[in-house]
């Protein structure tokens, strides 16, 4: 791990006062309350409660800054968490319908279970239900790991 990626880390466990067990990357993030996030946002477990931020992009080609044609809103950081024990239920969805919901064009509860043609030929995101009503969309790398990090915080 470079110096940057190891100051980050310590930064991020000083400020929750725990270190951070569990990390991935979300490549697509978002919520039923508008909020969206098409380049994901960092994921990671400090003791029971799971952080994610995003992060500021340049638009880039081989690594190389491209200068935007059009002028830019300025960047808006956004951060969030939640308890693993707030987690009532959490399973797969079509991408296409959880951004349905985070657009507030479809309702949660009009989801269908998932099938075999979904898992094969559609783009599938982690929907997570809070106690609370609030619903994340993470599109994960290692669905499985998440799960295991729910049940073990448990």
């Amino acid at each position: 791990m470079d110096d940057d990626a190891q100051a980050f880390l310590e930064e991020l466990e000083s400020r929750h006062g725990a270190p951070v067990g569990w990390r991935t990357y979300a490549t697509w993030y978002g919520n039923n309350h508008s909020v969206f996030r098409e380049f994901g946002v960092f994921f990671y477990r400090c003791e029971g409660r799971f952080y994610f931020e995003d992060f500021e992009r340049s638009p880039s080609l081989l690594g190389i800054s491209l200068k935007p044609k059009k002028a830019k809103a300025p960047f808006v950081r956004f951060e969030g968490s939640f308890s693993a024990s707030d987690v009532v239920m959490t399973r797969p969805v079509p991408k296409n319908m959880a951004r349905q919901i985070i657009d507030g064009k479809r309702v949660s509860e009009r989801i269908r279970d998932v099938n075999i043609v979904d898992r094969l030929f559609r783009q599938m995101v982690e929907m997570v239900v809070l106690t609370d009503g609030t619903i994340h969309f993470f599109e994960l790398m290692a669905r499985k790991d998440f799960i295991d990090q729910i049940n073990t915080t448990l």
